[in-house]
């Protein structure tokens, strides 16, 4: 089955918050102002698995944590801003860096043992099969090749 697109409602609230947030919160040309920031997930279902894949772009993995409580699966982390040259200015800042999490809700409980992280090219992959977890777990994340 093709990857459906997120709802266009939805995309045309993101864009009018991110407007909103750049006119409220204007970056001073000599940094970056660091705001939280959200980066975008899909949940794939699949009949005895699921996969939630987040978009890390600029993230080191060793700056993303993964938690499991149950049916909720929290990615936090933080992308941190360039340093850039004295005298350098932006004619257009779009890109956000700062602290970031995303709690995704899993259509059931997850079985902690069976949860696997990979990270490659700024993309997180996890895999969850359906189980009972007995506890909050944090998950390792593998480098990908």
């Amino acid at each position: 089955m093709p990857r459906t697109p997120s709802d266009p409602l939805e995309n045309l609230q993101r864009e009018v918050e991110r407007l909103f947030h750049g006119l409220v919160y204007q970056r001073p040309s000599t940094h970056f102002a660091e705001q939280p920031w959200i980066p975008a997930a899909d949940l794939v279902v699949e009949e005895h698995s699921a996969r939630v894949i987040l978009e890390l772009a600029g993230v080191p993995r060793k700056n993303v944590h993964v938690r499991l409580r149950g049916r909720l699966l929290e990615v936090s982390g933080r992308r941190v801003a360039p340093q850039e040259p004295a005298g350098a200015h932006y004619h257009r800042a779009e890109i956000y860096f700062g602290e970031f999490s995303r709690v995704i809700e899993l259509p059931w409980d997850a079985d902690a043992d069976s949860v696997q992280a990979t990270y490659r090219d700024g993309m997180l992959e996890i895999q969850v099969k359906p189980g009972t977890p007995p506890r909050p777990t944090d998950v390792p994340i593998q480098e990908s090749t």
